[in-house]
């Protein structure tokens, strides 16, 4: 997507309106391109958040990326935890320091050509990185609460960027609860490790039936358990949400 800057007007008036291929409503964005999911080591990463962002760049044809900040305070077996959860289901990781300017230009290279948003947790740094992108954007970063390591919001309000080498990106407050509403069935869909092991069963939950070639997958570690055991929560949470509203 080619980015015009005369389409965008410096007084916050719409100038032109332009027909809509995507929308998510956490954050509130649409006509996007590419979402980048930031988590760091602290705040703890909440990975249903996470999981929930993917399935929804999914049904919206938009491409997640997992970015995780803050290297120069994670461990290298936390790096290594998150790629084995997520190497499978997203196309791309890119490992950052918003701090220490590690991998800026690996992240910058993404975004490039590209409409793009950061999304996630408060204080996870997506204000920081933007500033690590380009120093004039100014944006204020987030504080962390040491009591409960809890970040305080500081971005309010979903802003768009337009930088050099075509690139348009959107800063998003952070935020914790994240709800599906679909057809609990239809979860299954969205996990991509699931794909290569056929079920001979029809709608198959993945989760009871014996003989599921998915949960052997699992039980033979080829697909992650902690990212299964989530998605067991989560088909349990929409069945019940299922129930409650049509039975």
């Amino acid at each position: 997507m080619e980015i015009k800057k005369d389409e965008f007007s410096n007084n916050y008036v719409i100038t032109k309106v332009l027909p809509r291929k995507n929308e998510l409503i956490r954050p509130k964005v649409t006509n996007i391109d590419q979402l980048l999911i930031v988590v760091s080591p602290v705040p703890k990463p909440d990975l249903m958040l996470v999981d929930k962002l993917i399935i929804n760049c999914f049904i919206n044809n938009i491409e997640p990326i997992l970015v995780i900040n803050k290297s120069d305070i994670t461990s290298s077996q936390q790096i290594e935890d998150l790629k084995e959860q997520f190497e499978q289901v997203v196309k791309k990781i890119i490992v950052v320091s918003a701090l220490k300017q590690n991998n800026i230009q690996e992240l910058k290279s993404v975004l490039q050509n590209k409409t793009s948003v950061f999304a996630g947790q408060s204080a996870v740094g997506k204000s920081s990185l933007l500033n690590a992108i380009d120093p004039q954007i100014n944006q204020a970063t987030n504080i962390l609460s040491k009591k409960v390591e809890r970040g305080k919001h500081t971005t309010r309000e979903c802003t768009i960027f337009v930088l050099e080498n075509n690139i348009l990106i959107a800063d998003t407050p952070g935020f914790s609860m994240l709800e599906l509403n679909f057809k609990f069935s239809d979860l299954p869909y969205y996990y991509p490790e699931f794909e290569n092991y056929k079920c001979k069963f029809n709608n198959c939950t993945h989760t009871t039936e014996v003989g599921c070639e998915v949960i052997n997958a699992v039980n033979n570690g080829k697909i992650n358990l902690e990212r299964y055991n989530r998605y067991t929560q989560l088909l349990k949470q929409l069945k019940q949400k299922w129930d409650k509203v049509y039975d």
